[in-house]
């Protein structure tokens, strides 16, 4: 086993984050992950969100009430002071021994270890069994297959914590800021490695519109997440996927999403 820091500090951004699962969230982190400090930068939550996190130990909140993601995640990086860090996301549960399993997969390239999401809200869910099935393949597999995409999330995220200095996350990107530090990264030749174990359990609990994916598309051009083939093939794959999926599950709001998605990032990338 890689020898790493015995402890390391956590990233949690919230705002509004007690549903779906903040509390299972935050018990899955502190008994599976040798917790220094958990960076909670809040956005300004008017819920119960810092009432929730306040019954943990070692907690850290910085206010982000006039920020977004991008100045949020950069907040929590520069507040960083253990030599391996953990970004998670307020609307995952980690699996068990998640930091044991990572701690496995570290070597001197390896600079970022991302656990497979696995898709627990119902409709994106249904999308991503139908793609599984489309490919033959398990729902992990489906999640660590994009390595062509140059695909960087901060689900469930160890980080080397050197492998970020210097980093000056753009304030624009309130999405996509995950993929930013994931160029970064590679770009001091660290490797990011997608693992099917550990993995934590998703319960996305954002309401995205066609707008949502539009604008996604637009600032994925600018982070250059995809090529323009890539983007083209998504329109010819538009309506035969959303189709596959209300045939392998019934779900016609999930194959709705999964058309809206892509023609959302074609138009989006289209208009930038």
């Amino acid at each position: 086993m890689n020898q790493v820091a015995k402890e390391v500090d956590v990233i949690l951004l919230t705002k509004n984050s007690a549903f779906p699962c903040l509390k299972e969230c935050l018990r899955s982190v502190y008994a599976n992950v040798p917790v220094s400090r958990l960076l909670v930068v809040d956005g300004g939550s008017q819920d119960d969100t810092l009432q929730i996190v306040a019954d943990f130990p070692r907690v850290v909140i910085i206010e982000d009430s006039k920020g977004n993601r991008a100045t949020a995640r950069q907040k929590g990086i520069n507040a960083i002071e253990t030599e391996w860090h953990l970004h998670v996301d307020s609307d995952v549960v980690l699996c068990k021994e998640w930091f044991s399993k990572a701690s496995l997969l570290i070597t001197p390239k390896v600079g970022a270890i991302w656990g497979a999401a696995i898709p627990m809200q119902k409709h994106i869910h249904n999308i991503t069994r139908a793609m599984a099935k489309f490919y033959r393949k398990s729902i992990k597999d489906l999640a660590i297959q994009q390595p062509s995409l140059k695909r960087f999330l901060t689900h469930d995220t160890l980080i080397r914590t050197d492998a970020l200095e210097g980093i000056k996350i753009p304030h624009h990107l309130h999405i996509w800021e995950d993929q930013y530090i994931g160029m970064h990264l590679v770009s001091k030749n660290y490797q990011w490695v997608m693992a099917k174990d550990p993995f934590c359990l998703h319960y996305e609990h954002e309401r995205r519109g066609f707008n949502d994916f539009i604008q996604s598309g637009a600032l994925a051009k600018k982070v250059g997440a995809y090529s323009t083939q890539q983007v083209l093939m998504r329109v010819s794959l538009a309506i035969p996927k959303a189709l596959w999926v209300f045939a392998f599950t019934g779900d016609l709001k999930a194959s709705k999403m999964q058309l809206e998605n892509y023609i959302g990032l074609v138009k989006g990338w289209i208009g930038t």
